[in-house]
């Protein structure tokens, strides 16, 4: 019987993403219902998910066994585990709007753990090698959709301290074809792809790839198609509210920006050295 937190190694939500592939239309209806709200998966029966899912108990049945689980208690069972060890994905605040939690202990909560729990999966050798990658790449692109955008601008702003040849999507009266046309094999795009993503994010991701570039993702656990990528970063954003929480997709993008002001090293601290002299020649500060 499939129980625990982790089981083989994996949580529920890297279960259904490994299965996705392989799983019918009316399965995925259902997968994308759980990625999506994991939290609300063990308050539900089989007949209940398959009528939000817009699809059969059969269907359900199917998706279940895919995973590996006898019937859908089990997985409904690991769940319920899963959201009572704390897990942000799968919390369900009730006091929400209702008198209970103060908001300000409420939200240092939230990105307390969202921090804690990005932080704590993050794969150190990876990154590592990401940040190889930025430091020896003839360009970096930085893409981000909806509310990924005003933090891509931000890594964009704090990159080009590090290094020249930055560069930012989606670009103001650009087409992508104008935007893309020096993308070129060698370089690498980071993507920041949250939750209720645009369908040109898919699209970008490939067409990066066939370019020979690498791509850096940064997301949340619930996106599926990143797996394609050379490196993805998963970073918790669900909040105790309405509205995710995106704290500890910034503090990522500061991260990368002082690993690879670390990495750089001497180059770094003359281009940084070199920012402050046009400063003070063009009295802007």
């Amino acid at each position: 019987m499939k129980t625990g937190v982790l089981t083989g190694g994996r949580t529920l939500l890297a279960m259904v993403r490994d299965s996705y592939p392989q799983l019918a239309p009316a399965e995925k209806r259902v997968a994308d219902l759980i990625l999506n709200f994991p939290g609300e998966l063990p308050g539900y029966s089989a007949s209940e998910l398959a009528g939000m899912a817009e699809t059969s108990n059969a269907a359900v049945s199917r998706f279940v066994r895919r995973l590996g689980f006898a019937n859908f208690e089990e997985m409904r069972r690991l769940a319920r585990e899963e959201r009572e060890s704390g897990a942000p994905l799968f919390l369900l605040d009730k006091s929400f709007g209702n008198g209970g939690l103060d908001p300000i202990d409420r939200h240092l909560d939230t990105v307390s753990e969202n921090l804690r729990k990005t932080y704590g999966a993050l794969d150190r050798t990876a990154f590592a090698g990401f940040i190889e990658r930025i430091a020896a790449a003839p360009q970096v692109w930085i893409a981000g959709f909806r509310h990924g955008y005003p933090i891509a601008k931000y890594l964009h702003w704090s990159m080009v301290h590090a290094r020249p040849n930055i560069r930012l999507l989606p670009r103001a009266g650009e087409t992508f074809g104008e935007s893309l046309i020096d993308l070129s094999a060698g370089d690498v795009m980071i993507v920041l792809a949250m939750r209720r993503r645009v369908p040109v994010t898919e699209t970008l991701i490939s067409t990066a790839m066939g370019a020979g570039a690498e791509v850096a993702v940064i997301t949340d656990p619930g996106y599926v198609a990143a797996a394609e990528a050379t490196w993805v970063f998963r970073c918790e954003s669900r909040a105790k509210g309405p509205i995710d929480d995106h704290a500890s997709v910034l503090v990522l993008a500061h991260l990368i920006t002082e690993a690879l002001i670390a990495r750089l090293g001497k180059a770094a601290r003359n281009r940084l050295g070199r920012i402050d002299d046009l400063h003070d020649e063009l009295g802007e500060l």
